[in-house]
Order: C-alpha cells, then structure tokens, then sequence
C-alpha cells in the first residue's frame, strides 16, 4: 500500500513538473504532446487524468476516468464538459472549478475532496488543477490530476508508529479543537516535520487528515435522522454550525440537509 501511495505521488510529482515548464504552442499541441503519456498513466487504477479546452470540454481522459463516468471509449467523452458528463451536483461544482483555472489562472493545488464513483459510493482523493500557458502567456488549456486516498490507512500507520498516535488523537477528539502545532508536540516532531511526513506518508497535509475524519464521522452522523445538523456539527468539532455547513459544502458540493436527503435517503 505504502508503495503504491509513494509511486503515485512520485508520478504527479514528476508529471506536474513537466507540464508547467512546456509552453505549447497551441492546445492541440499540448494535447497531441501529453497523450503519449497516456498508456503509462492508464496503468494507475488511482489516478484519474484529463485535459480541457478553454472552454473546459474534455479533450484527454485516462481509463480511470473513463471507468467512473461508466464510458468504454475516449469519444464519448471527448468535447464535453463535467456538467454534461457527470448527472450529480458536482458536475456543475466542478465546472465552477474548471472556469476559475482557464479564465482566472488560478491553479487549484493539493485540494482534498470527497467525490462520487458512477456507483454512488462516496470516496476521497487530492485533487490538482493546472492553467497551460502559450509562449504568450495566454492560457490554451487545463490539466487535472486527482489522486485517490484510501479510507482505511491503519495498515499504513502500523508501520509509522508517531502518525499511528496522531491518527489515534485526532480520532477520540473529534468534538474538540484540534491545531497542527498540538499534533506535533504529540508526535515529538517540528510542524514542519510532521507536515512532511503526513505528505510522504498518506499524500495529504494534517490539517487534511483532520478535515477528512471530520467529515467522514459527519457522514456517519448524518445517518442517523433523530440528530440534528446542529447537533452534528458540535459532535464534529464545530462550535457554530455555519461554519460546518459551509465547510461541509466545500468538501461535497452540498449543505449537510442536501447531502442526507440525496445520499441517505432511502430510494423507493
């Protein structure tokens, strides 16, 4: 498992370093360039890889992506955005995402999300979108990298015994503030020591951790109908329920109420 994180981390790593020092000349280029790269990312069952036009139409798709949007060939997804591709409400969140990268440069770095497989079954992963710029600094394109976390790290943090105890902290104190600096001083680490381990170790930062359990024991909360948002926000660690609902809508594109009546609610 550790293998697999380092080697997919090593992977974006090095494909993120490529493609911001290339200045194709046009899209077309770009994409004609980045799709040679395309048998070696397929074989990352965890990585889902795409590029977009400026006017955010998939124009590259690895097979991960392909797989999940339930789609057996590059054509079927080629000049579509994520709005007409995916049907739930993230399509159009992500679209949000997409216009912000090609009309304001604004590269989205490291950002942990919770998403949808075609299946409905919820899962997290580390997203990264970059603007491609032109030889005149005129953006043609967009790359995405969005790596998959896996739930389960206690195999992982067996063998990383500092980040075992953290990971056990943070679990038991979810209804209390927790800081990066408190984490440290628990590891016997500096902060900038325990942010690079969690980097190395889980692919994303503390905080990320923090914020994913967080949300992760929301989830579970939420399925019970006699709680309260109010009440689970507090159980989460959340002093003022806006400020979970907004943290909450970041994270899944929906406010708690949304997300329990569309992903727990029993279908008929």
């Amino acid at each position: 498992m550790l293998d697999e994180v380092n080697e997919n981390t090593e992977l974006v790593m090095s494909l993120q370093e490529s493609i911001t020092s290339y200045y194709p000349e046009s899209m077309d280029e770009f994409v004609g360039n980045i799709s040679l790269l395309l048998p070696l990312i397929d074989n990352f069952t965890k990585i889902v890889f795409f590029v977009k036009d400026e006017q955010a139409r998939y124009q590259l798709a690895n097979r991960t992506l392909l797989k999940r949007c339930q789609l057996n060939k590059h054509a079927d997804i080629i000049g579509f955005t994520t709005e007409e591709v995916f049907s739930h409400h993230q399509g159009k969140d992500y679209m949000v995402q997409d216009m912000k990268v090609l009309r304001e440069g604004k590269s989205i770095v490291d950002n942990l999300e919770l998403h949808s497989y075609a299946s409905g079954q919820l899962g997290w992963c580390i997203t990264n979108k970059l603007p491609i710029y032109n030889n005149n600094q005129k953006i043609v394109a967009m790359v995405g990298i969005s790596v998959d976390i896996d739930e389960d790290n206690e195999r992982v943090l067996r063998k990383h015994a500092r980040l075992a105890e953290v990971a056990q902290f943070v679990r038991a104190n979810l209804d209390q503030k927790i800081n990066v600096a408190q984490l440290a001083e628990l590891a016997n680490l500096s902060v900038s020591q325990l942010e690079r381990t969690f980097k190395a170790v889980l692919s994303m930062s503390p905080l990320q951790f923090v914020q994913k359990l967080r949300l992760e024991y929301a989830v579970k909360l939420l399925a019970n109908p006699k709680m309260s948002v109010t009440q689970v926000s507090l159980h989460c660690g959340y002093s003022d329920h806006s400020a979970f609902s907004r943290q909450f809508k970041q994270f899944t594109g929906i406010s708690p109420t949304q997300f329990r009546h569309a992903y727990l609610t029993p279908k008929s």
